[in-house]
């Protein structure tokens, strides 16, 4: 052990890695009683049955996600910077296209559309990074029975009785724009999407 203090964690070198010398001499440190204890922000150091053998490098990278403040911070870099749309720009390629298959503006989005809008938006991403002037063109089925299904559920047995095709119709599009604003913004919010 005295041999250990005096050299310190380059006694471990050899046999360790970059990450754990940093770690070895984290534990020579405190062990000499020279180097910081390992404390959350404003927690004492609990003594339980496992603190003098798991050691936690001391480091200023958060260990929460924090997602719910991170997330609008990066999309809103990536639209005020317009990163996208400047490599569509400026990429000198033959042009890409891609039209996307619409999905049915009757709900909010589930996992068929994440894989979906995902799996399009790396070949986009892929044709961009290939030199291509790459260019997304979202869509959205926005008639049919599935959207005036949605519609039907949502009124009165009364209501419904009273409703002609042309009154239908127009609910069915008012819904459907609706649909298609929210849907829109949530696949913003999974990074997959530009429309």
């Amino acid at each position: 052990m005295v041999g250990t203090r005096l050299l310190g964690a380059r006694a471990f070198a050899p046999a360790l890695g970059r990450t754990q010398r940093g770690l070895a001499a984290h534990v020579v440190a405190k062990a000499a009683g020279g180097g910081k204890a390992n404390k959350s922000k404003g927690k004492k150091d609990e003594g339980g049955p496992y603190t003098a053998t798991v050691k936690v490098p001391v480091t200023e990278f958060s260990l929460r996600a924090n997602s719910v403040v991170r997330e609008p911070e990066i999309q809103s870099y990536w639209a005020q910077n317009r990163v996208y749309e400047s490599l569509a720009e400026t990429n000198t390629g033959e042009p890409y296209t891609l039209h996307d298959g619409p999905p049915y503006a009757n709900g909010d989005l589930h996992t068929g559309h994440a894989l979906n809008k995902i799996l399009k938006d790396i070949i986009n991403r892929y044709q961009l990074l290939r030199g291509r002037r790459a260019r997304f063109v979202p869509g959205w089925d926005t008639h049919g029975l599935p959207i005036e299904l949605k519609v039907l559920q949502g009124m009165k047995e009364a209501e419904r009785r009273g409703l002609d095709t042309l009154g239908l119709r127009a609910k069915a599009r008012e819904y459907a724009l609706d649909q298609v604003d929210r849907q829109r913004e949530q696949f913003k919010r999974w990074g997959a999407g530009r429309g």
